[in-house]
């Protein structure tokens, strides 16, 4: 089984919460492999993956999904199968970046925010009373 830790300036994955200046590109354990992505990427990847696969994820998420498409396209992972574990959902990273150009584009679509407060009424919207 291979596994990488990802290094990119967006989030930091580090084994055992090692400091940056002990990481070596030496396997150790079950991570045979280190790599690189960069923020441009992970921003670019996870965009794809939300647009594309119905995944709302965030940037650490983008590079650790671009890295092992990186080595599915290697020769030797012809007809293998590649398996990514995606951390964490994506809504946290709402206030990131990331979602402007969506947070933007819904803001035209939705003239108001859909409300979100958990103490407000069940129906907001009355049709029946509508003439």
């Amino acid at each position: 089984m291979s596994s990488c830790a990802i290094r990119h300036t967006t989030v930091y994955i580090t084994p055992a919460g090692k400091p940056a200046a002990e990481l070596s590109d030496s396997p150790r354990g079950v991570v045979d492999e280190w790599g690189h992505v960069s923020t441009a990427e992970c921003v670019e990847w996870a965009t794809k993956v939300t647009q594309t696969e119905g995944m709302m994820v965030g940037p650490s998420a983008g590079a650790a999904i671009k890295y092992a498409c990186d080595i599915a396209c290697r020769p030797e992972a012809a007809g293998k199968t590649i398996v990514v574990v995606v951390g964490s959902h994506g809504i946290r990273y709402v206030q990131h970046p990331l979602w402007a150009k969506m947070k933007a584009e819904a803001a035209t679509a939705l003239p108001s925010l859909p409300c979100s407060d958990k103490e407000a009424s069940i129906l907001q919207w009355d049709s029946a009373a509508q003439p």
